[in-house]
């Protein structure tokens, strides 16, 4: 079905090319492959729930829709089970882990999505997880010979460049995150230790108006809607400094 060549065509293609944009990757590895879609998650879940750090994707915008159709918290609650994998789960199994997994399945099966897929789990930073998921439309036993001969090459080429975005979006200093000032980082851990903003305010011997300012600018830093959600990616990426936790 396919060679080495396309392997290796990818491969030297993400080592050399200086400008890898994310969906430039997904869709040479689609057409590559002859796959109907990719999907890349990196994501932190935790019992606040779950927190996409970024994801991309390469399906027509009608699957893109039919997915949104699944519904939460189910979706959520799937993909943090894909995310904390040991290893690839097909969606043929995939009702097999639980509930919600046996839920998820039976609607996609009513979707005009595509019939088959695997999703690959990859190690992030910060305490977050991430997948790697490939579609195909193949029938059952040609998609088990393909995930045979190319499993192997999917999830190293899904690592490579998974590992191009990390040091590429969060290592070149571009990440908001990682500019969190010392006040900042000090309203964030009494706001994640129960304190109010005027708790805090005598805490740190500032106004509350002050503390205010501070969140605000964490909230915006980190990406995030609320202060749970600011203190839980925070506390994920590791920017209250370990002398601030109790």
């Amino acid at each position: 079905m396919f060679n080495n060549d396309v392997y290796f065509d990818l491969l030297d293609w993400l080592d050399t090319c200086q400008h890898v944009t994310p969906l430039n990757f997904l869709k040479r590895l689609q057409k590559s492959y002859g796959l109907s879609g990719c999907l890349y998650v990196d994501a932190a879940y935790s019992t606040s729930g779950l927190f996409v750090h970024r994801h991309y994707h390469s399906f027509a915008p009608s699957a893109e829709k039919s997915i949104t159709l699944l519904g939460q918290p189910i979706l959520s609650n799937v993909l943090a089970q894909l995310i904390r994998a040991i290893e690839p789960v097909d969606m043929e199994d995939l009702s097999q882990r639980d509930k919600d997994c046996m839920v998820l399945r039976n609607k996609l099966r009513d979707l005009h999505l595509p019939a088959r897929a695997v999703s690959y789990p990859l190690l992030s930073h910060d305490g977050r997880g991430a997948i790697f998921a490939i579609a195909h439309d193949l029938p059952l036993e040609e998609w088990r010979d393909f995930r045979r001969n190319f499993d192997r090459d999917l999830h190293r080429l899904a690592g490579k460049y998974h590992a191009g975005l990390i040091k590429t979006l969060d290592n070149d200093g571009r990440d908001p995150a990682r500019k969190l000032t010392r006040r900042e980082q000090e309203t964030l851990r009494w706001t994640a230790a129960g304190k109010s903003y005027w708790e805090t305010s005598i805490i740190l011997g500032i106004s509350e108006r002050t503390v205010r300012y501070f969140m605000a600018n964490a909230r915006l830093k980190l990406d995030a809607v609320s202060n749970t959600q600011a203190v839980a990616k925070a506390v994920w990426q590791g920017l209250i400094p370990p002398d601030l936790r109790e």
